[in-house]
């Protein structure tokens, strides 16, 4: 019973010290916080190493004769080349090259001088490459002093390649300018500061503030939203004066760039496009008068490209007009899609030429225009050597069609009038035996006149001589009626006639002349035409008409006559004698032409005829067949009369 009661107050005593142990760990816990608090240097003990430690920079510590104590940092940021353990009891000239020493030193004079912090830099070769450090040092009582070295490298080559861009925007043309979203100015390279006159520091002067478009704030707001709506980048152009010049054009691209400390900036690159603009407008009207100039010019110019199977790229004005092919329908197109195949053909066959020998060609060409009409060019083809590209065709063609014609009429009238010049000879030669056959008749049988024996011999004589006197007059009619034709002096009287009438006196006068064993007839007997016309020249006419026929005329009939063609009058003469022979018959109405120069006359008669008929508003012509007959007849307007 006891020993129970023994135990139990030996367990609940045990129960009682491990709780009591419990509060005083608990306690003592306390206390060691409220120490650790109270004593701040002993936390800075605990924990320097491993601040020290954790610093990147190399911490060293120098008595002030620059001797080594000790390398308080990790041994990675150790970067003189010195081991810590060497380090100890090392002057600093040791550890570091003379540049470097002399930089340091010169800093340490001055904290140690002055008892304060002072900063200076220098460089080293490290691991093969020049690092760039910050040493700062800081006194630390009247005999030691701690140098912290920094590594700055990285800064100094962004510095670097900062002032390199800084440098690169400051020599472009270009002005470039840095906004943040409320309009003050952030960057501006030196050309947008010289031309834009910016006095304030930046930092503190607002974009529409400047002679820029965006002149207020309201229109700076606009600019921001329009750039946002374009996906944060608007390009626009603009006018405006700058510095008190002249009104500029220019071009600018604004865009969102986010600063490293995530400030959104507005970019602006704006280009001066002031000469561009002024050199392009200079070069567009340069080609509007390029090209009035080669649409006016009375030559068809063509360009094709050899590189793109010679398809057309320039058909000017005139090409087209002549062509009837317009500009639009030609370039794009080769000449097998706007020529006939052949012409095409002929064309191509021609560049091609010119690709190989790039020998300029000049050549005589022939083309159907869109009408069908055939046209006679010439052209000149040559190619034109181009910096960028290969060389082009450029073709100039001038129509030589109606030159061509006009130089054939010239031959022709070259020809007829060297063939006049012989008829005229000949023409001349013939008058002195025309004019003294019939004067030598005349003279002669005048002469033999008083001597006939019988009034038969005296009939016959009297008749040769008025047949002769007869031709001699015709003869000097012919050539005076010729020189007043050619003078413009021959009379034409218009007045009332019966046409019938002046026939019927013909046939009276020419019945008695005409040969034996030739008819003589009047078709139209005793039928009358009252009309308006020159009663002589129509007789003129008819009678040269029948005393031809009768030179020609040896059996058969001689017949003549008129008749109505609508509102004209058809006059003619028609025999059955030895006719015309048909390359004959295109000339018969010539100057001087004698179809056979053993017959008596002149060869003017039916020339004279001609002109006649012409000026009075009548076509004379004649029909014949070689060995059988001619029909000569003129057509002249008939106004009737009552």
């Amino acid at each position: 019973m006891d020993s129970e009661r023994t135990v139990k107050t030996t367990a609940e005593q045990l129960e009682a010290l491990t709780k009591e142990n419990e509060r005083l760990k608990q306690e003592l816990s306390a206390l060691r916080q409220e120490k650790e608090i109270a004593n701040p240097i002993s936390f800075k003990e605990r924990y320097a190493v491993k601040i020290l430690n954790s610093l990147p920079d190399m911490l060293t510590v120098f008595d002030h004769n620059e001797i080594g104590i000790e390398v308080v940092s990790n041994e990675e940021t150790n970067h003189v080349g010195v081991t810590n353990e060497d380090f100890v009891g090392m002057h600093m000239r040791n550890m570091v090259p003379p540049e470097a020493y002399q930089n340091i030193h010169s800093n340490m004079q001055h904290a140690v001088a002055t008892g304060t912090v002072s900063a200076a830099h220098h460089e080293l070769d490290f691991n093969g490459k020049r690092h760039y450090y910050e040493n700062r040092i800081f006194p630390l009582d009247e005999k030691y002093v701690l140098i912290m070295c920094r590594d700055i490298s990285e800064r100094v080559a962004t510095q670097r390649q900062l002032e390199v861009f800084k440098s690169v925007l400051d020599k472009v043309s270009d002005s470039i300018l840095a906004v943040s979203k409320d309009g003050t100015l952030v960057y501006a390279n030196k050309q947008f500061i010289e031309e834009y006159g910016v006095t304030k520091e930046l930092g503190t002067q607002k974009v529409y503030d400047l002679p820029v478009s965006m002149t207020t704030k309201e229109a700076w707001e606009k600019r921001l939203q329009e750039i946002r709506d374009n996906d944060g980048s608007f390009a626009y152009r603009a006018a405006y004066i700058r510095m008190g010049e002249t009104k500029k054009r220019v071009h600018q691209v604004s865009s969102f760039l986010t600063h490293e400390n995530e400030q959104e900036l507005i970019w602006f690159f704006t280009q001066d496009i002031t000469d561009v603009i002024k050199k392009r407008d200079e070069l567009r009207e340069l080609n509007q008068l390029l090209d009035g100039i080669l649409n006016n010019i009375p030559v068809y110019l063509f360009v094709k490209d050899p590189a793109d199977e010679f398809k057309y790229l320039y058909w000017n004005k005139a090409f087209a007009e002549h062509s009837g092919i317009p500009a639009s329908k030609a370039i794009g197109h080769t000449d097998y899609e706007i020529f006939q195949s052949e012409e095409a053909e002929k064309f191509r066959k021609d560049d091609l030429e010119l690709l190989r020998t790039h020998q300029r060609i000049d050549i005589q060409e022939t083309y159907l225009t869109a009408n069908g009409e055939a046209r006679i060019v010439q052209t000149l083809k040559a190619l034109v050597p181009m910096e960028d590209r290969e060389p082009l065709l450029i073709g100039i063609s001038w129509d030589t069609t109606n030159l061509q014609n006009i130089e054939q009429e010239l031959i022709k009238a070259r020809i007829k009038a060297e063939q006049s010049d012989r008829l005229k000879s000949a023409f001349l030669a013939n008058m002195s035996h025309e004019i003294r056959t019939p004067l030598n008749a005349i003279v002669g049988f005048s002469q033999l006149l008083p001597t006939a024996d019988t009034p038969e011999e005296q009939k016959l004589y009297s008749d040769i001589i008025n047949q002769n006197s007869d031709i001699l007059l015709q003869l000097i009619n012919d050539i005076l009626d010729l020189s007043k034709i050619e003078a413009g002096t021959l009379e034409y009287v218009k007045r009332p006639i019966n046409l019938g009438e002046v026939c019927r006196t013909i046939y009276a006068v020419h019945k008695e002349r005409i040969k034996g064993g030739v008819d003589f007839i009047f078709d139209n007997g005793e039928e009358d035409l009252q009309m308006e016309g020159d009663p002589n020249r129509i007789m003129q006419v008819i009678t040269n008409f029948i005393t031809n026929a009768t030179k020609f005329t040896h059996a058969g009939e001689i017949r003549f006559g008129f008749e109505r063609e609508g509102e004209n009058v058809r006059v003619y003469v028609k025999d059955t004698g030895i006719g015309i022979e048909k390359e004959k018959v295109g000339h018969i109405f010539e100057r001087f032409v004698k179809l056979n120069s053993f017959v008596q006359g002149t060869g003017l008669g039916l020339s004279i005829c001609r002109m006649i008929i012409e000026k009075i508003g009548g076509e004379i012509g004649v029909t014949s067949e070689f060995g059988k007959g001619s029909t000569f007849y003129f057509i002249i307007p008939c106004t009737e009369v009552d």
